[in-house]
């Protein structure tokens, strides 16, 4: 059982900074606490009063402003069925002892209870009523804003009341987050896959390049070791070969060529 200020703000800590609690407050934003549906019935209000007075007066407890667990009214109801369960199997003549015929008492029934309408299903279990608490940004306490109705299986929001989504969000987060649990979904980039392009490309590019200027300097090396290659200045045309008019075609052997 939890004191009232504990249920409405967890995150405050009479022992902790003012930091250390403000922390705590923006951290538990994102939080959303499912608990089970407290009635806001007139039955509800005398049973959870009537378990106070009990308490104080046989046990010497006092709840002070402590809410009664809805466990206590769980207890309850749950004896409140097999009382219901005992009573129509030995109507119907069977022993006390008939565990199996109880059971099937219990089950695929609706009965009234503290709560309400309590209803067990086919499998022995409860239809519940939970709320779903979400913390006001605003008085940084933990309200109603929606509650699921067992027998309905559905949500219903809080008249009133809206979600408030932490970091700034309009809607709720998605189911499951963008990188997976285990982040299987966003490999990292260990940047391999990058580097090795960048090498690929400059080896590609040294070989051409080695190519190129090998090629250029053996060009180079094979008309250096032509024998016949005669150098232009050391060529002298004679008188008659300067004369020729542009165009002219004379045989070789008209033109005296004189080596110096």
């Amino acid at each position: 059982m939890k004191h009232k200020v504990e249920s409405e703000k967890p995150w405050l800590k009479d022992g902790d900074s003012e930091e250390t609690n403000k922390k705590a407050r923006l951290a538990y934003e994102a939080l959303l606490t499912v608990t089970a549906r407290i009635p806001e019935t007139e039955e509800y209000k005398n049973f959870s009063r009537e378990v106070k007075e009990i308490a104080k007066k046989e046990f010497d407890f006092d709840y002070k402003q402590e809410e009664v667990n809805t466990f206590v009214t769980a207890f309850h109801e749950a004896v409140l069925l097999y009382s219901l369960a005992l009573n129509e199997t030995l109507a119907e003549g069977y022993s006390v002892s008939n565990g199996s015929i109880i059971i099937q008492k219990m089950w695929n029934r609706t009965f009234d209870g503290i709560t309400g309408k309590v209803t067990i299903d086919g499998n022995g279990d409860r239809d519940a009523d939970y709320s779903i608490l979400d913390l006001n940004p605003n008085t940084g306490v933990f309200e109603v804003v929606a509650n699921y109705i067992g027998t309905e299986k559905q949500v219903v929001d809080e008249p009133g009341k809206s979600f408030h989504w932490a970091g700034g969000r309009k809607h709720p987060p998605p189911d499951t987050p963008k990188c997976g649990y285990d982040k299987s979904k966003c490999p990292k980039k260990n940047g391999v896959s990058e580097i090795t392009v960048v090498l690929s490309v400059i080896v590609v590019c040294l070989i051409l390049g080695s190519a190129a200027i090998y090629r250029h300097y053996r060009r180079e090396a094979q008309l250096a070791s032509m024998t016949w290659k005669i150098k232009w200045e050391e060529i002298a045309l004679s008188t008659v070969s300067k004369k020729m008019r542009p165009g002219s075609k004379l045989s070789l052997t008209r033109v005296s060529l004189t080596v110096s």
